[in-house]
Protein backbone atom coordinates (compact mmCIF):
# COMPACT_ATOMS: atom_id res chain seq x y z
CA UNK A 1 0.00 0.00 0.00
CA UNK A 2 1.22 3.23 -0.94
CA UNK A 3 -1.12 6.03 -0.12
CA UNK A 4 0.05 9.12 -3.03
CA UNK A 5 2.23 6.33 -4.96
CA UNK A 6 4.05 9.90 -5.83
CA UNK A 7 6.88 12.19 -5.05
CA UNK A 8 5.37 11.95 -1.21
CA UNK A 9 5.87 8.37 -0.77
CA UNK A 10 9.19 8.14 -2.41
CA UNK A 11 9.99 11.57 -0.38
CA UNK A 12 8.85 9.97 2.83
CA UNK A 13 10.76 6.60 1.95
CA UNK A 14 13.67 7.94 1.43
CA UNK A 15 13.90 10.16 4.55
CA UNK A 16 13.07 7.31 6.76
CA UNK A 17 15.84 5.54 4.88
CA UNK A 18 18.09 8.17 5.61
CA UNK A 19 17.40 8.26 9.29
CA UNK A 20 17.80 4.35 9.09
CA UNK A 21 21.20 4.84 7.66
CA UNK A 22 22.06 7.88 10.26
CA UNK A 23 20.85 5.68 13.18
CA UNK A 24 22.70 2.60 12.15
CA UNK A 25 22.02 -0.95 13.05
CA UNK A 26 19.57 -1.35 15.84
CA UNK A 27 17.05 1.36 14.85
CA UNK A 28 13.80 0.70 16.37
CA UNK A 29 10.31 2.31 15.86
CA UNK A 30 10.59 4.55 18.87
CA UNK A 31 14.06 6.09 17.03
CA UNK A 32 11.96 6.68 14.01
CA UNK A 33 9.34 8.39 16.09
CA UNK A 34 12.09 10.59 17.65
CA UNK A 35 13.09 11.37 14.46
CA UNK A 36 9.51 12.70 13.51
CA UNK A 37 7.57 9.75 11.55
CA UNK A 38 4.35 9.22 12.32
CA UNK A 39 3.35 4.85 13.52
CA UNK A 40 1.18 5.19 9.98
CA UNK A 41 4.09 6.07 8.23
CA UNK A 42 6.33 3.29 9.70
CA UNK A 43 3.37 0.86 9.47
CA UNK A 44 3.35 1.71 5.26
CA UNK A 45 6.76 2.66 4.77
CA UNK A 46 9.05 0.67 6.94
CA UNK A 47 10.12 -2.65 4.90
CA UNK A 48 10.40 -0.37 1.86
CA UNK A 49 12.76 2.29 4.01
CA UNK A 50 14.60 -0.61 5.42
CA UNK A 51 14.98 -2.17 2.22
CA UNK A 52 16.06 1.10 0.99
CA UNK A 53 18.63 1.94 3.63
CA UNK A 54 20.26 -1.77 3.55
CA UNK A 55 20.85 -1.82 -0.40
CA UNK A 56 22.39 2.55 0.50
CA UNK A 57 24.59 0.53 2.72
CA UNK A 58 25.98 -1.72 0.71
CA UNK A 59 26.49 0.70 -1.63
CA UNK A 60 28.20 3.18 0.19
Amino acid sequence: MQPNGGINTRNTINRMAEAMRSIGDGCTKEDLKLKGFSDHQIEVFGKKATELATAMAHAA
